[in-house]
């Protein structure tokens, strides 16, 4: 082959591959749910198709530092990716939370501070909020939270006894319904980051994600609907054992304690169930199911656990599509804002808030 025809050649394979991963930005919606990022799956199939209720500003920040907290807030959260990451989306449960109360709110990342970090901090020591939630994803509950089992646990205090119960005054904001543009990315480095996330699940190196055969079509609003999409580790939580559970629960009534041992402070437990928990009644195959963390350590009846379980199974139960969103580990709008409810709830019935008058 001579130099004019090899140079041809390799000019009409860039030229071809080029106009492939053009073609393929222009094909593939935008990228934004987790599971088709890593799975190798595409928007076109897992993306939602029903309208979520957003908010056209967010209600909530989440702190860059702890310098951050540097005065008196109602509510301070530390939490993970479903407290943390939501800002971008517009539906996180704070925002309705904060709609519902009026109350003043910090979040934390948890991935970035150790619980200790903060309640240990002088900030929070000058500024103790009145809640305190600890929120984590349910595959990582056991390991963030048994580690307190080994810790002295102080008396409990009188809390409930002591302190009024915070004013709650509705913002009264209106959300507005979000539907999916369906355009082209244009982002080449998309396509070719898909292609290898591809590449990788269809040769067995990427196992990340997995994808569950349903029993029901209405469960999401994606165009595929006879499968959903989780993460490989959801299935973890099945080695533990009933000493296990015993420890996870002795370790958060152990963090319960420590938290309002300055007499000021009622901590509350928010734990977002893994999707295959929660969706295991519908699933095809009853071994794809995984335990159910939280409703372990709800045995123990003295901790401030929100049961997200059950809120988020009988939203499901009624037969609203994306309560986990199809193509991502998190909740659609709707599970965001029922759990929202959930916490309002169980501070009304502890008798900790009140609506104002």
């Amino acid at each position: 082959m001579n130099i004019r025809r090899y140079s041809s050649v390799l000019i009409t394979l860039f030229a071809s591959t080029t106009i492939s991963i053009w073609v393929g930005a222009i094909y593939l919606n935008p990228l934004v749910g987790d599971l088709t990022r890593i799975g190798g799956y595409t928007e076109n199939d897992y993306h939602w198709n029903n309208p979520q209720e957003i908010f056209t500003t967010n209600l909530f920040t989440v702190a860059k530092s702890l310098e951050e907290y540097d005065k008196d807030y109602d509510v301070v959260i530390l939490g993970d990716s479903f407290s943390c990451d939501q800002e971008i989306r517009k539906f996180g449960w704070q925002n309705y939370f904060r709609n519902q109360t009026g109350l003043s709110v910090l979040t934390l990342d948890t991935r970035k501070y150790w619980p200790f970090d903060v309640i240990h901090s002088e900030n929070f020591k000058k500024h103790p909020p009145r809640f305190f939630i600890f929120e984590s994803v349910e595959r990582y509950a056991y390991d963030r939270l048994s580690y307190f089992a080994k810790e002295a646990i102080p008396p409990a205090s009188a809390i409930g006894s002591t302190l009024e119960p915070l004013t709650i005054k509705p913002m009264g904001i209106q959300t507005e319904r979000e539907k999916l543009n369906p355009r082209g990315c244009l982002d080449t480095d998309y396509v070719l980051g898909y292609l290898n996330a591809r590449m990788e699940r269809l040769f067995g190196w990427n196992k990340q994600v997995q994808k569950l055969p349903v029993t029901k079509t209405t469960l999401f609003s994606a165009k595929e609907n006879e499968a959903m999409l989780i993460y490989f580790d959801e299935v973890s939580k099945q080695k533990l054992t009933e000493e296990n559970w015993k420890t996870l629960r002795e370790g958060m009534l152990h963090f319960q304690n420590i938290v309002e041992s300055n007499g000021v402070t009622r901590l509350v437990y928010l734990i977002a169930p893994d999707k295959s928990a929660v969706y295991s009644p519908y699933l095809t195959s009853p071994a794809d199911a995984t335990v159910n963390l939280i409703e372990h350590a709800a045995k123990e009846s003295r901790l401030r656990l929100i049961r997200s379980d059950l809120v988020l199974a009988e939203e499901i139960k009624k037969g609203t599509p994306d309560v986990y969103l199809p193509n991502d580990s998190h909740w659609g709008s709707i599970g965001h804002q029922r759990v929202a409810e959930a916490i309002l709830s169980l501070l009304a019935k502890d008798h900790v808030i009140e609506p104002s008058h």
